[in-house]
């Protein structure tokens, strides 16, 4: 199966009685719903797709020349498992989770999408990983910093 993720960050300023009463319902140019949206394809065949909740994760990153590991608790972990055992794993802060959907289409394909929290401060130091900044290794830097 191919295995499809949708992040979307809700505008925490979108008004829902302006959209009802004005546009049935749906956002307009001055009232968006969404700030912003990642779409990716897992790649690979995906045989499992498995959703973790309050999970840890383990994060690997060199520093210095140095291999470094910190462990980052309270994560949605998102795992797809391809036709040879080897697995993709995205994050997310539940912190940041205001929730999600997953779709399986008749050819067995998901779609998974992730509705972020608006006005929160994220750090996404790879694709895949939405981590509220709070919870990220304040001795990495994230790449804009760097």
């Amino acid at each position: 199966m191919k295995v499809t993720i949708t992040v979307k960050e809700v505008n925490p300023d979108f008004d829902h009685e302006l959209a009802e009463r004005e546009h049935d319902g749906k956002e307009s140019e001055d009232n968006i719903l969404y700030t912003w949206e990642d779409e990716f394809v897992i790649n690979g065949d995906i045989r499992d797709f498995k959703i973790r909740n309050n999970a840890d994760y383990s994060l690997a990153a060199e520093k210095n020349g140095k291999q470094l590991t910190y462990k980052i608790p309270g994560l949605t972990l998102v795992d797809c498992t391809d036709q040879d055992g080897n697995v993709t794993t995205c994050a997310f802060s539940r912190s940041l989770v205001k929730d999600t959907k997953k779709i399986i289409r008749k050819n067995g394909d998901t779609h998974f999408f992730v509705f972020l929290k608006g006005g929160k401060k994220i750090a996404v130091p790879f694709t895949g990983f939405y981590i509220a900044e709070k919870d990220f290794p304040k001795d990495l830097p994230l790449e804009e910093e760097e």
